[in-house]
C-alpha cells in the first residue's frame, strides 16, 4: 500500500474529510454531489455539507464515497443542514 493509500485508509471515518496536497484534493465520505463548477464543489456527507472553492477544478475520480479533484483550493467550509421546525 502506498503512503497516500495508508493515509486514506487510516482516517476512514464517517465524518466529512478533505485532504489537500498541492493541486490535488481528496474529499471523503461523499454521499451526494450537490454543486460542481470549475470554481466550486459542494458535497453532502450525510448530516453535513462540505464546500470547496478555488479555480480550475477537474474531477479525476468519483467512486466509493471518495472524490479526487485537481485544481487550486482557496477555501474549505464545513456546515450543517438546517433542520425543519417540527411543530
Amino acid at each position: 500500500m502506498s503512503i497516500k493509500d495508508d493515509l486514506l485508509f487510516d482516517f476512514a471515518i464517517t465524518m466529512p474529510r478533505v485532504l489537500v496536497s498541492g493541486r490535488t484534493t481528496v474529499l471523503d465520505n461523499v454521499k451526494k454531489l450537490m454543486l460542481l463548477t470549475d470554481s466550486e464543489i459542494v458535497v453532502f456527507n450525510g448530516q453535513r455539507y462540505t464546500s470547496v472553492t478555488g479555480s480550475d477544478f477537474v474531477v479525476k475520480e468519483l467512486k466509493e464515497e471518495r472524490m479526487l479533484v485537481s485544481g487550486e483550493v482557496r477555501e474549505i467550509r464545513f456546515f450543517k443542514a438546517l433542520q425543519e421546525n417540527k411543530d
